[in-house]
């Protein structure tokens, strides 16, 4: 059974060091409990995260690429993660089909999370590397790596190493590190960014026996220092008349902060200035702070050269000076990244990317691009990091990823950029016809998923709800049209927008199957509601109505909105994420109100005839379900639900029966499960409970599947066991599989794999994110239930590295033999991921 991963989706995790780049075709990413790597070159750029290193119980908050002693990365990648340690992932040094990264090392001794890191290459394979961790400590360690950069193609698990060296901060906890081989070659500098609003630099010697010690602090910034990074000029850079004083082997450390601004500190082997120069530029500072009433600006803005030394090295002394402070940013500043040129690319949380370059007519540092959306993104960048010469990616507060490239006439041009959600991902469901994905995540948003372009490479193109609560369960009625809850009493119904029916045929290539004028334009979400509203475009009709009633407040969301669709209107690809977030909403047509309490699930007909709903629950009146019949008319109310009782506490999961709803199985917290069944195949034929069956299992069961013929049904428990009952004869004794760990979700292919001998295929998913594909032939008496069953795991690298809140196999094969079929799986590690499974 060949399985291979075709689309992986999450976000950034919210931290400012969670991106690094190590040239124009590799970048890592922190994501959840993984650390992501994408490939942003053109012809790559919309496959997203192509692969997902794993090997971190928690989140991952910081990837760095090491670097040479000249600035420029290597493929050294390490990560630092919430479960208080740091891997060192290598390059394998033979490709077999296997993940290409592969963890060396192990890094283990701090007591807290692991927050900044950095790390140099020096001579001999050694790489130095220097952690900051929210435990008060700054840790040094020393990896040796093979000397042509690559890992072996097979180990034993990574090795264990233990620092060399602890600096204790204390309760100035360092959020930032940065480290550097100075001008005379034989001396490393340790820069640390702190709460304290100060820059402590640490130097040592180059042998493998020095250690750190502190020699210099740094003072100027006025709030917490945020982020650090070295570069080593070059000849050319002392062309420019504001960098005309730097020396061909200086060493410029950038610092941001959270007093919004960046500086520039400049370590040379001699001081610029004599000292009657020093003398006349600090006498300059002190009028213009007595002129401005202030007795600071003198010493934020001082150009006294410090004196460096490394200890043991009397003879090498440096000076470190203020060589720029740069203005520009109206919010914390989280990042600053160097890129040759020299250019350096601040991020901050007043939504702009800045790209900072000397400027030779002025002499003086200035801004070149700045980027992001007008007036500033709503919540702000946390990081930007320059990929090669042409792109800068950056990353936001909520995860989303933001990417540039320069193009001609010196403009910069958005692109697509991975994306996906930022909380767990609560459920997963495909269309009816198979073309995309819609899940429901605990941030809040429902996101769909397509196949675009001639490549069929899988985006999002759409968020068509974002909403104030935890979004909870979602499942389509029909292809424009689909139910969603969450965590409050209420399922709402969307529709889709014209703008999304002509998008959607311009991505895909596929009309969406509806009639457009039963679609309202757009959609708007007002301020402080949780509704989306439909709205027209200017000069229809809705759009007039609000004038002639002068009605401000809609005009304002109407015309507010209609700009945000005219531009989602003008998209060339998929679209962007300031796009998604305004343009692509789907209005909501209906409320269904019968619960008490949040809704848990949400379930369709599969000709979308009904809906099933059911809510949180510990007591019997509660845990009915509640069943809504679909109106046929767009736009037609929903009538009163009809109300199925059997359980006593929360129905966890509910399935109609293929093809034709002729049953409704429901499963529940109380270890029990339900079979609701109709008389006939008329649509007024009501549901009625003919099983119920209690103590089904000996655990909370949690999901439940039908067998594509409905000859039988399956349940999934905390039991450890998926059972198979059937559906003729459900009080028979059942077929039991065992499992090493708790079951969380299941599903059959929805058909009988005909390739070969006919056969059943069930997918299983387990507590720890492990999915199992399990195949059994179909009995000759094709009335029972088969008892052999063959499981095959998927390889970890299409797996979960926490609970799978719900498996989904695409309706339709994925190739026309039958034998691939598409799994889409669900996570709490806020991960999306398709699969491609080979049934043959």
């Amino acid at each position: 059974m060949a399985t291979k991963s075709v689309f992986i989706s999450g976000a950034c995790s919210r931290t400012a060091h969670a991106v690094d780049s190590l040239d124009q075709h590799t970048v890592a990413l922190a994501m959840g409990n993984h650390v992501g790597l994408y490939d942003p070159s053109e012809h790559t750029r919309l496959r997203g995260v192509q692969s997902a290193l794993r090997g971190h119980t928690q989140r991952v908050n910081c990837c760095r690429f090491a670097h040479d002693a000249q600035g420029s990365p290597i493929p050294v990648l390490l990560s630092g993660s919430a479960d208080n340690t740091v891997r060192i992932w290598q390059k394998r040094a033979h490709g077999d089909g296997a993940e290409p990264w592969q963890c060396v090392s192990v890094l283990s001794g701090h007591e807290a999370a692991v927050i900044a890191l950095d790390a140099i290459a020096l001579s001999d394979g050694l790489v130095l590397v220097a952690t900051a961790s929210t435990d008060g400590t700054v840790r040094i360690w020393q990896h040796r790596r093979d000397v042509h950069g690559q890992a072996p193609a097979e180990t034993s698990s990574p090795a264990i190493e233990e620092a060399v060296q602890t600096l204790n901060v204390g309760a100035r906890s360092a959020l930032a590190v940065a480290l550097a081989q100075l001008p005379d070659d034989q001396t490393i500098v340790l820069a640390s960014g702190n709460t304290d609003s100060r820059i402590h630099v640490f130097t040592r010697a180059c042998d493998e026996s020095a250690r750190f010690s502190e020699r210099l602090t740094l003072t100027g910034h006025e709030d917490w220092v945020t982020s650090l990074d070295f570069m080593r000029s070059g000849a050319q850079d002392g062309l420019n008349a504001a960098t005309a004083h730097w020396g061909s082997n200086d060493v410029v450390l950038a610092s941001a902060s959270q007093d919004r601004y960046v500086r520039l500190w400049r370590v040379s082997q001699t001081a610029e200035l004599s000292d009657d120069g020093r003398a006349g530029a600090q006498a300059m500072l002190d009028a213009c702070s007595a002129a401005l009433g202030s007795a600071d600006i003198a010493s934020q803005l001082t150009t006294r050269a410090h004196s460096l030394e490394a200890v043991g090295i009397q003879a090498n002394a440096h000076a470190v000076t203020l060589d720029a402070v740069l203005v520009g940013h109206d919010g914390w500043v989280h990042s600053v990244r160097w890129r040759a040129g020299p250019t350096l690319v601040t991020a901050s949380a007043d939504g702009s990317a800045i790209c900072w370059e000397p400027d030779a007519a002025a002499g003086v540092w200035a801004s070149a691009a700045r980027l992001g959306a007008a007036g500033g993104g709503a919540d702000g960048f946390l990081g930007a990091v320059p990929v090669g010469r042409s792109l800068v990616l950056a990353h936001g507060y909520h995860g989303s990823m933001h990417l540039w490239q320069l193009g001609s006439g010196g403009m910069w041009v958005p692109l697509p950029a991975p994306s996906g959600h930022f909380a767990p991902v609560r459920d997963v469901c495909w269309d009816p016809h198979g073309r995309c994905v819609l899940t429901a995540s605990a941030d809040q948003t429902t996101r769909l998923f397509a196949p675009v372009g001639e490549h069929g490479v899988w985006r999002e193109v759409a968020r068509p709800q974002i909403h104030g609560y935890d979004m909870r369960c979602a499942a389509f009625t029909s292809p424009a049209e689909y139910v969603a809850g969450a965590d409050e009493k209420v399922v709402r119904v969307f529709r889709a927008t014209k703008a999304f029916a002509e998008s959607w045929s311009e991505l895909t290539g596929q009309a969406l199957d509806v009639d457009l004028q039963s679609l309202a334009a757009g959609a708007s979400l007002p301020v402080l509601g949780l509704s989306n509203k439909a709205v027209a475009r200017a000069g229809e009709a809705e759009d007039d109505d609000a004038e002639k009633t002068n009605d401000t407040y809609s005009m304002r969301q109407t015309h507010t909105d209609v700009a945000a669709q005219a531009l989602a209107a003008a998209r060339d690809g998929p679209p962007l994420e300031e796009q998604l977030l305004r343009g692509t909403l789907w209005p909501e047509s209906d409320k269904l109100y019968a619960h008490a309490y949040e809704i848990h699930s949400v379930a369709s007909a599969h000709a979308g005839r009904w809906v099933a709903t059911a809510c949180r629950a510990t007591a019997d009146r509660h845990a009915a379900v509640r069943l809504y019949a679909a109106p046929q008319e767009p736009g037609a109310p929903w009538p009163q639900p009809v109300v199925l009782a059997a359980h006593s506490l929360t129905v966890t999961r509910m399935r109609f029966s293929p093809p034709h709803d002729q049953h409704l199985l429901t499963v529940s917290r109380d270890r029990s499960w339900a079979l609701f069944s109709r008389q006939d195949d008329s649509d007024s034929a009501e549901f009625r409970l003919a099983v119920h069956h209690k103590r089904a299992h000996a655990r909370i069961i949690w999901d439940a599947a039908w067998s594509p013929d409905s000859v039988f049904f399956a349940t999934a428990s905390r039991d450890k066991t998926v059972k198979l009952w059937l559906t003729a004869a459900p009080g028979a004794a059942p077929v039991t599989i065992s499992f090493p760990e708790s079951v969380t979700a299941i599903d059959f292919v929805p058909e009988i794999i005909s390739a070969g001998s006919p056969r059943y295929a069930l997918a299983a998913a387990l507590e720890s994110g492990r999915i199992f594909v399990l195949t059994a032939d179909v009995p000759a008496d094709k009335s029972a239930v088969p008892t052999a069953w063959s499981p095959i795991e998927l390889p970890p690298s299409c797996t979960h590295v926490s609970t799978v809140n719900r498996l989904a196999w695409c309706s339709r094969p994925h190739r026309p033999e039958q034998t691939e079929w598409l799994l889409a799986s669900a996570s709490d590690d806020n991960t999306l991921r398709i699969n491609s499974v080979q049934l043959s």
